[in-house]
């Protein structure tokens, strides 16, 4: 079984889940689709995205979460095709701790959205992983996904869904279903790490957020095979 065949003369959603090269994903398909590359952003002073006019051909690239507000159906419920990249949901919360330590504290102290030495003021990585145990991937997906119909979303709602820890092969996908010549991907920059997660830590998260990891897998093995289908 493949995944869903683009068509288009309909729009698509570029799902950003933040930490899983958004960024390039975007630089990508600013080259492919020119002025009918659309972005959905908070604005400036923290304004919703803007609506988009729906056209044929489009592609509308962006954070849609769910659990906000502003998710996919939230905007475009008839929209019915789908591209992302995913990445082993640790990773992502690893990445997402030396983000915030390095780049996002000083700005959330100067805005006053925390106080230092405050509660949400992390003490170290296992502080952070404690008060903070669940991935976002779900709130990130365009609808509701459950144990019973993870395996429907994956195959059935998605282009393509890409793998970060195998970025050009998975563009390389992605340009092949959409029409677009292939791309060299811009290495991905991991940030230093200047600590471990506690196994404690690692066993809880990976415990708690099981949705998740049977999303990742999902996506994988798909990955996987149509990478492999690609090659012979």
């Amino acid at each position: 079984m493949t995944m869903k065949n683009y068509d288009p003369r309909q729009p698509l959603i570029s799902l950003h889940i933040p930490k899983c090269a958004g960024q390039s994903l975007r630089n990508i398909l600013i080259q492919w689709f020119g002025n009918r590359f659309y972005f959905h952003y908070f604005q400036q002073h923290n304004a919703p995205p803007p609506k988009h006019e729906l056209k044929p051909g489009m592609c509308i690239h962006g954070h849609f979460n769910r659990k906000r507000g502003f998710g996919a159906a939230n905007y475009y419920p008839s929209v019915n095709q789908f591209i992302t990249i995913l990445r082993d949901p640790l990773e992502m919360k690893i990445s997402n701790y030396f983000f915030w330590k390095k780049k996002a504290r000083v700005r959330q102290l100067e805005l006053g959205i925390i106080k230092e030495g405050g509660y949400h003021d992390y003490k170290n990585i296992d502080d952070f992983f404690k008060k903070r145990p669940r991935t976002y991937i779900p709130n990130f997906l365009h609808r509701e996904v459950t144990k019973d119909n993870f395996k429907e979303v994956v195959e059935n709602d998605f282009i393509h869904i890409g793998i970060m820890e195998d970025f050009q092969a998975s563009m390389d996908i992605v340009a092949r279903k959409l029409g677009f010549p292939p791309v060299t991907v811009p290495h991905i920059n991991r940030s230093g790490r200047d600590e471990k997660l506690s196994r404690w830590r690692k066993y809880r998260f990976i415990l708690e957020n099981r949705l998740a990891y049977s999303i990742y897998h999902c996506a994988l093995e798909r990955h996987n095979r149509e990478t492999s289908a690609g090659t012979m």
